[in-house]
């Protein structure tokens, strides 16, 4: 299969109570095929759930980082090193996604990279 064929990818929202643990999650997404995982957050119980499973990652950088992140490029370093780095050998990470869901009349989207219009 080619990286142009469809897959199935799930978005993990992680906001509620009663969720199951983050290990039973990465085994539902297994055992129905899912392939692909969009993580919004960067908890480390799901990021240690998703070694060795195979699944694609998507992993959001969190809104409340990106000012941060673009006034401040260590700041950016060190959490790549410590939410990707620490995890890439056996986490496979497709994508990192900064931005999501950013109006450009936010204060946040004067950190993120203008959107180029064909």
């Amino acid at each position: 299969s080619s990286d142009a064929d469809a897959q199935i990818g799930v978005c993990y929202g992680r906001n509620g109570n009663n969720l199951p643990p983050e290990q039973d999650v990465v085994n539902l997404y297994k055992s129905r095929g899912i392939a692909t995982m969009r993580l919004y957050d960067t908890d480390q119980t799901a990021l240690q759930a998703l070694r060795g499973s195979g699944i694609g990652l998507i992993l959001d950088v969190p809104r409340s980082s990106l000012q941060s992140f673009g006034s401040n490029p260590s700041a950016a370093r060190q959490w790549i090193q410590s939410n990707v780095q620490s995890y890439a050998s056996n986490v496979n990470f497709r994508y990192i996604s900064v931005g999501n869901e950013i109006e450009p009349s936010d204060a946040e989207a004067s950190s993120v990279l203008p959107l180029c219009h064909v």
